[in-house]
């Protein structure tokens, strides 16, 4: 199978690149692709075009789909729908084909609507309930509130360690490297990318009066307001 039947669901995705795809549906990810992140791309690209489909599955479903990555997302539901790698399961299909058209790219609404044009009323019901539930996960917003806590609480975890000032050394791995630079370097890196997501969640999520005073905000009034943001967007 070549790189442009691997899309081909649709006859709007012939002539669409997968990596193209990938690329652009990656643009509000929580965390931009960094190089682990386009590596793990890669890895699962060439998995499938090997046709290793069921390791190239459990890749886009656990490893991307979660992070935010809408062409992953769309990928699981092609899976589930051609039935590469899993059993084939047009309801879970469906409600993957949702999720990653989230953002209303046009070629996962195609890919959407098709499917459930064929699909019995029974099923559409379904694959709603089960894209409720992975929306609750995986949405944008849910994604962004995931990193926007795990940024928080290792910002409120400085105040219980042993680092006797500013400049004291902490180690760092990245890309299986340690290298080691200053505590205020590091931490002043979650701080500036937590006020980045929390910007970010303020212009998707169209939360015009957040704090954004990070010494000020309540992490768990806005985990309860973007959770029933979440909620009522799903319907």
């Amino acid at each position: 199978m070549t790189g442009v039947q691997k899309i081909m669901c649709v006859a709007a995705l012939m002539c669409v690149s997968a990596s193209g795809l990938a690329q652009r549906s990656s643009e509000l990810s929580v965390d931009l692709p960094d190089s682990r992140t386009m590596a793990i791309q890669d890895k699962v690209e060439r998995l499938f075009l090997a046709g290793k489909y069921e390791r190239a599955f459990l890749i886009y479903r656990d490893e991307l789909a979660v992070i935010g990555d809408k062409y992953a997302q769309y990928m699981v539901g092609y899976m589930y729908q051609t039935g590469l790698g899993v059993a084939q399961d047009r309801v879970l299909a469906a409600a993957w084909y949702q999720l990653a058209a989230e953002r209303e790219t046009r070629e996962f609404e195609v890919v959407r609507d098709r499917l459930l044009r064929i699909m019995s009323q029974d099923d559409v019901e379904q694959s709603k309930n089960v894209y409720h539930e992975l929306r609750v996960r995986y949405c944008d917003l849910a994604v962004l509130l995931f990193a926007i806590k795990r940024d928080w609480n290792e910002l409120q975890e400085r105040t219980g360690t042993r680092l006797k000032s500013g400049s004291s050394p902490v180690a760092v791995v990245a890309n299986g490297s340690r290298r080691f630079r200053s505590s205020t370097d590091y931490y002043g890196g979650i701080r500036k990318d937590l006020e980045a997501r929390l910007n970010l969640l303020k212009e998707i999520g169209g939360f015009q009066d957040l704090e954004a005073d990070l010494d000020r905000i309540n992490i768990h009034e806005l985990e309860r307001r973007v959770l029933q943001q979440i909620e009522s967007e799903a319907g």
